[in-house]
């Protein structure tokens, strides 16, 4: 629209210039068709007293060539009139502020031939077009605002069934593939075919998710079994060989191939319990991924006594991790009770202990205990007190003596598929620590590392949980 009206102005400043050119052209030619429509040859002096009485406003008039001839006629004794002088025209020129245009007819006078000069005053003319022009810049900035609104105007109303299409689509969630549609609310007769694409997307979707649940829970269900089954069965080979092996000690006479055979059997089912363990912690792992992508991961918030739940762990992963794991007493004079599921961090604390037993030192103790955060109160106690502390936080840490971990990687670890320099030369699936993160985070808490205390170095994983109070009310 601008440009429009740019090319107007162009063209209107054109026009009147043509105008110009063409009212002096007439002009000129019509003033020399009456000083010679006489039969008779003029003499200067008589086509001097010819021009002055014929003279018109803003005209001068001269003759050049003319014995005797005055040098102007006319009001415009100027510095215009002397640069007329020196062309022929028709030219245009400014001079002053003003617009002129001259030219230059031969005549014939009874001296004999001469030219006729004259320059004619546009400054009026200019002066108008200057105020048409000014009032089309402001006809065209009021136009452009003008349209600027109403073109605001109308896309807002024009978007708004689009931008509650976009609501309608971001307010759909995992959970409701299945039963939310954007048919079911009213749409413009344009957006029409892109909701009934979109439901047929839904419900593609749909299917295919509810495809790719019934796959994780069958194959993690099918896997779990197997895994349990081939510890189980594991576990009884090995006492069965280490019942063989103490038969033989007590009775010597016995027959020593089949002992030595149950001896050899030890470390290797020793070995395919511990694999078939891993790999039982690796698909609930991947199950718990899964259920959390597709929304059904289900996380319980109870009270949880800390102590009692880091024994049934340490009992649980002490045959595992052999005298390496110990359980630090408790250093609180209260109990501490936190809230959140008890298997969900029963399933974090043995992903950090096995996390701990692949990167520790072999030997190495990991200390695994619970303590609790102190948030200092905003209000100063009277003087020569300390800052009362308001114990909201229970800690749960699991603290090893390893190589420790880089502060630039103590928030990647807890990434997916993500492992630290230290894991270069060690086996591992990377995503141990993001389930410990994802479950944390599910229960309302945090997981995080921090550099182990002391000289020995190493890391210490910590827990947090929001502490259960007894003005809270039961979960």
């Amino acid at each position: 629209m601008l440009v429009g009206y740019g090319v107007l102005l162009l063209a209107n400043r054109q026009l009147a210039a043509l105008s110009r050119y063409d009212a002096h052209s007439d002009g000129v030619y019509a003033l020399q068709k009456k000083l010679t429509e006489s039969a008779e040859i003029p003499d200067s002096t008589e086509m001097q007293r010819r021009i002055s009485s014929m003279l018109l406003p803003g005209v001068t008039v001269w003759l050049e060539g003319a014995p005797g001839a005055a040098e102007t006629l006319g009001p415009l004794e100027s510095t215009a009139s002397r640069l007329a002088r020196q062309v022929d025209g028709p030219v245009s020129f400014r001079e002053g502020g003003g617009i002129f245009l001259t030219y230059a007819n031969p005549v014939l006078l009874s001296s004999g031939p001469a030219r006729l000069h004259v320059l004619e005053d546009f400054s009026a003319d200019a002066g108008r077009e200057r105020i048409t022009q000014l009032l089309l810049i402001a006809m065209a900035g009021m136009t452009a605002l003008l349209t600027s609104a109403l073109l605001r105007l109308v896309m807002e109303g024009g978007l708004r069934p689009l931008q509650r299409l976009g609501n309608s689509v971001a307010a759909i969630s995992a959970d409701g593939l299945g039963r939310q549609r954007l048919q079911e609310q009213p749409q413009p007769e344009e957006l029409q075919p892109i909701a009934l694409a979109f439901d047929d997307l839904l419900d593609r979707l749909a299917i295919s998710f509810e495809r790719q649940r019934d796959f994780v829970d069958g194959v993690s269900h099918e896997l779990r079994t197997s895994m349990t089954l081939i510890s189980g069965y594991a576990q009884r080979l090995q006492r069965q060989a280490e019942q063989t092996s103490s038969t033989r000690e007590r009775d010597p006479a016995s027959d020593v191939d089949s002992d030595g055979a149950a001896a050899e059997m030890i470390a290797p089912l020793a070995l395919i319990q511990g694999e078939a363990e891993r790999v039982g912690r690796l698909v609930s792992d991947l199950l718990a991924i899964a259920r959390d992508e597709a929304g059904h991961l289900e996380v319980s918030h109870q009270v949880i006594d800390v102590e009692l739940l880091l024994l049934a762990t340490y009992e649980q992963l002490v045959d595992h991790a052999g005298s390496r794991l110990r359980l630090l007493a408790p250093v609180e004079a209260e109990v501490l009770v936190a809230c959140g599921d008890a298997d969900r961090l029963q399933q974090c604390l043995t992903n950090l202990v096995e996390n701990a037993l692949k990167y520790a030192d072999p030997g190495s103790p990991i200390e695994l205990f619970a303590t609790s955060q102190c948030t200092p109160k905003t209000t100063p106690q009277a003087s020569g007190e300390s800052l009362a502390c308001s114990a909201e936080v229970v800690v749960v840490h699991v603290r090893d003596r390893g190589p420790g971990v880089a502060d630039a990687e103590k928030e990647r670890i807890f990434e997916r598929f993500v492992q630290g320099s230290a894991s270069s030369r060690r086996r591992g699936s990377g995503i141990g620590l993001s389930v410990v993160k994802l479950l944390m985070e599910r229960m309302g808490g945090e997981a995080r590392v921090v550099d182990a205390p002391g000289p020995g170095g190493g890391s210490d994983f910590q827990l947090l949980l929001r502490r259960f109070s007894s003005k809270d009310p039961l979960p």
